[in-house]
């Protein structure tokens, strides 16, 4: 590892509804052993802009404290494609957060940005549940969520059918949902003694389905 790289993990949050209240969650580390936290509640949103807040707050802490050089690590595939210009941008509100990545991005030296799995996000996760009062999932707001069966029957299909699609879709694999359904905003994790229950958005799914041209 380089003596002067900085490392920085960033991580946004929405209260338990997709749109929802936004918090943001950021950590940077520095190689002499600089730590500085970002915890902060932005309002109403989505959850892919609570990605972008989160990614925007943690290069600002960075140029604010002139790192020169720094490694940016976040689970949200979607945000990391699209500043990496890999995948377009559909969402229109996303193309002026993508922009102030870019600018703040090109203001220090020596930057990547770099996909990690959830749970090896655990620290910029919890500072973002923090922002917004979550220490744990609360009820599930059942007239946004329910399962797929609930979910494909006003299409004329059966849960079994309509999970396939998910697959075709890369929004399921192995019965649980991909990172990119997660990004999407179609899927809800809730914590419970047994591990998570899945629950999926009853608009947003269907959504994404119609975009993958999956679904009529």
């Amino acid at each position: 590892m380089n003596a002067t790289t900085w490392h920085a993990w960033f991580d946004g949050a929405t209260k338990h509804t997709n749109p929802g209240i936004r918090g943001v969650g950021g950590l940077l580390k520095g190689p002499a052993g600089e730590r500085i936290e970002i915890s902060e509640d932005i309002g109403e949103g989505t959850n892919n802009e609570a990605e972008y807040a989160a990614l925007m707050a943690v290069l600002d802490a960075a140029v604010a404290a002139k790192v020169q050089d720094l490694i940016v690590y976040g689970d949200s595939q979607l945000v990391i494609k699209q500043v990496n210009g890999e995948w377009l941008i559909n969402a229109k509100g996303l193309v002026p957060m993508c922009k102030t990545v870019r600018r703040l991005m090109a203001q220090i030296p020596k930057v990547s940005l770099a996909w990690i799995p959830r749970e090896e996000n655990t620290e910029a996760d919890a500072l973002s549940k923090k922002a917004v009062g979550v220490t744990g999932q609360g009820p599930v707001d059942r007239t946004i969520w329910t399962n797929i069966t609930e979910i494909a029957k006003p299409f004329g299909l059966s849960g079994v059918a309509f999970g396939k699609r998910m697959d075709l879709a890369k929004l399921r694999e192995s019965g649980k949902p991909t990172q990119l359904a997660l990004d999407k905003g179609c899927a809800l994790l809730v914590e419970n003694s047994f591990g998570h229950q899945v629950y999926w958005h009853k608009k947003l799914l269907p959504a994404a389905l119609r975009e993958a041209m999956l679904l009529d």
